[in-house]
């Protein structure tokens, strides 16, 4: 009988651990006026705003908007850690109900303590000047 459970909590363990391999942050880039085009650390993303990029929240990104006629803007992404720690004993509502947390999604259920990366500020809006009003 309990041989049959191991699938069971191997496969809840496997789904608990899927955001260890989740190793990217959404940013979204915008610029006045849009279409400008998105270099990435100075290498050409293939985007031109507005867009949405997914990076890699563990290191710095140096961004670059560059339009024809218009003065290239440059912005830095940094790297921040966010940690939070769900509390077991925080989880019941009153003391003659069971303290197991029973509605914890899987993520905080397995991995109670959780470090979360991702890319400050995660939304940039751009205004381009005109390389003739300089």
């Amino acid at each position: 009988m309990h041989l049959r459970l191991l699938p069971l909590l191997a496969c809840a363990l496997l789904a608990g651990g899927c955001s260890i391999f989740d190793r990217s942050t959404k940013v979204v880039l915008a610029s006045d006026p849009p279409g400008a085009r998105v270099l990435i650390d100075d290498k050409d993303s293939g985007f031109v705003t507005p867009c949405v990029l997914e990076l890699d929240p563990a290191d710095d990104a140096r961004v670059v908007l560059e339009l024809p006629g218009f003065e290239p803007a440059r912005r830095l992404l940094v790297s921040e850690r966010d940690a939070q720690a769900v509390l077991w004993r925080d989880m019941y509502l009153s003391s003659r109900t069971w303290t197991f947390p029973i509605w914890l999604d899987t993520r905080h259920f397995f991995q109670p303590i959780a470090v979360d990366r991702r890319l400050v500020p995660g939304r940039v809006f751009v205004r381009l000047e005109r390389t003739a009003d300089k």
